[in-house]
């Protein structure tokens, strides 16, 4: 017979494993300012346009879509998903950590105002942090779908509805 502590004890064990697997927190790779002499210098047409998440990618390795990127620091529970790109004459700005501007489509830092997060330009001095975290990848590289640990728990709710209503 199936008992309520039985059941209670596998949803804990249940939720133990889901949530640690949902919830992987992402670890600081390190940093570059986008500015300062991080970046390569903008002085010809063969500068190439970055995204922050493919910055993280060429400094730190591995895949851009593994990094999530941050303005504000090496806090893990501080990322903002941004990234201080620089534009072309105009300078350093915030921007989602994806973005870039490529106005050529031909990947090249040129003068139609594109956008990198990996070039010096404009002369503004540093102090334009860029963040890395590697998101970690789960064991198999799946994640349950939503719609899955709902049918769980509807699932153990019954089991412990029925194991309730039979020891009665």
């Amino acid at each position: 017979m199936i008992t309520n502590k039985f059941l209670g004890k596998c949803a804990a064990i249940c939720a133990l494993v889901f949530s640690s697997s949902l919830f992987a927190a992402p670890i600081y790779v390190g940093s570059w300012d986008t500015y300062n002499a991080d970046g390569p210098s903008w002085s010809d047409f063969t500068t190439p346009t970055y995204t922050g998440q493919e910055v993280a990618a060429l400094l730190f390795g591995g895949s851009f879509s593994n990094y999530a990127i941050s303005t504000v620091s090496s806090d893990p529970l501080a990322i903002n998903n941004m990234v201080w790109l620089d534009q072309i004459y105009i300078g350093v700005d915030l921007f989602g950590e994806s973005y870039r501007v490529d106005s050529n489509n031909n990947g090249i830092y040129d003068i139609s105002g594109d956008t990198s997060a990996w070039v010096r330009d404009n002369g503004q001095g540093g102090g334009y942090i860029n963040y890395a975290f590697m998101i970690e990848q789960t064991p198999g590289g799946t994640v349950p779908a939503p719609g899955t640990l709902l049918l769980l728990g509807i699932g153990l709710a019954a089991l412990s509805l029925r194991a309730r209503f039979t020891a009665r």
